[in-house]
């Protein structure tokens, strides 16, 4: 089934206006831009905690050809083709999409995968004219109207992006080993739980806001999440409660610059974020170039790491801050995501390095 042919509009927040065609879902929807500039991954991209409430913007000038496969769940009963059991994004803004699914692994077009989880979607934009536009504008909100449908305010923008509606509930837990492993579920990827998984340890995934200071386990993580780090004062502090701890912390993606803050370094809005599969960075010990994919718009500003932390990772682009460490290598940052946007990773190392500090993991 393809789209009917139906008007829709994108109203950015300061007034500017691009005409297209609806697909997906018949609603109107506002959110904060954010601009994906590489070639994306949509059934990974579109499921990622870290995109709540946003409308994505796809450069790229075809979405959708491989279509979305069905749900397959892997042992730790997590979806393995998905980095989350739930669609995120709050609207999408493509050039174009695939009418038909090409892969062969194919189950849903774009098109219908979107409107299953009442998503609208946006096509026929000029999206480098809209990517240029948002760039030298920086930061803004914007909403996605179809005809027909009601409309909506800007004010509504965000309104989902805190982390208790990405995080869980409860306590979770994978695996048996004899170390254990604290995940603080701030919007974590499940491509992430395969990883701390796989290095044998039990993994005891907890609520962005839980209490675990008291508890006793080996190593701690904390990984992805969306909005801004003032919503995670409670996550900042009782991650500080535990710093001086000799055990392992890793953060990745919006949950290193929340371990930074926890140490005292300050933060800042970068004004088009980092949303690409393949962005350049220095490692700064050896002087390599490595390509990271990313996805955060928060970073840490220069000069503010506290006393024994260094620079690990400088962004090759914008001269930021990409990852740091502290405490001989027990704790580490990476506002990257080590694991990749697929799981292959020329960073996927780090993990290792990560699992060589909890000791004899099993």
């Amino acid at each position: 089934m393809t789209a009917k042919s139906t008007a829709a509009r994108i109203i950015l927040e300061d007034g500017t206006e691009y005409e297209g065609t609806a697909f997906g879902y018949a609603k109107s929807a506002a959110g904060e831009i954010v601009m994906y500039t590489g070639y994306p991954d949509f059934p990974r991209i579109l499921t990622d905690p870290a995109l709540k409430s946003t409308i994505l913007i796809a450069s790229h000038p075809m979405a959708g050809a491989a279509g979305f496969t069905r749900e397959h769940l892997c042992p730790l009963g997590l979806e393995t083709d998905y980095e989350s059991a739930s669609a995120h994004i709050a609207g999408l803004v493509v050039a174009s999409f695939a009418p038909h699914a090409d892969h062969w692994t194919a189950h849903k077009t774009i098109h219908l995968w979107l409107r299953k989880h009442r998503i609208p979607g946006i096509s026929g934009i000029d999206t480098r004219a809209l990517i240029q536009r948002v760039s030298r504008r920086g930061s803004m909100r914007a909403k996605i109207l179809i005809e027909d449908a009601n409309d909506i305010s800007f004010s509504s923008a965000g309104r989902f992006n805190h982390p208790s509606f990405v995080s869980v509930k409860q306590p979770v837990s994978y695996g048996s080993g004899k170390k254990r492993i604290i995940a603080v579920d701030c919007g974590i990827r499940n491509t992430t739980l395969r990883y701390l998984a796989a290095s044998g340890c039990t993994i005891t995934r907890v609520p962005w806001n839980y209490d675990y200071s008291s508890e006793t386990f080996d190593a701690l993580c904390i990984a992805g999440g969306p909005g801004e780090p003032s919503e995670y004062d409670q996550t900042v502090s009782i991650l500080a409660s535990v710093l001086s701890r000799e055990i392992p912390v890793m953060g990745t993606g919006l949950g290193a610059v929340l371990l930074a803050l926890a140490g005292g370094a300050s933060t800042y809005k970068i004004p088009q974020g980092h949303y690409n599969p393949a962005i350049p960075c220095i490692d700064q010990k050896t002087g390599t170039c490595i390509f990271t994919s990313q996805c955060h718009r928060y970073g840490i500003r220069t000069g503010t790491l506290p006393d024994g932390w260094e620079v690990s990772y400088l962004n090759s682009t914008d001269g930021s801050i990409e990852g740091f460490y502290g405490n001989r290598g027990l704790i580490s940052g990476y506002l990257f995501m080590p694991e990749g946007i697929s799981g292959a990773s020329s960073t996927s190392g780090l993990f290792s390095r990560f699992y060589d500090h909890i000791g004899d993991k099993t």
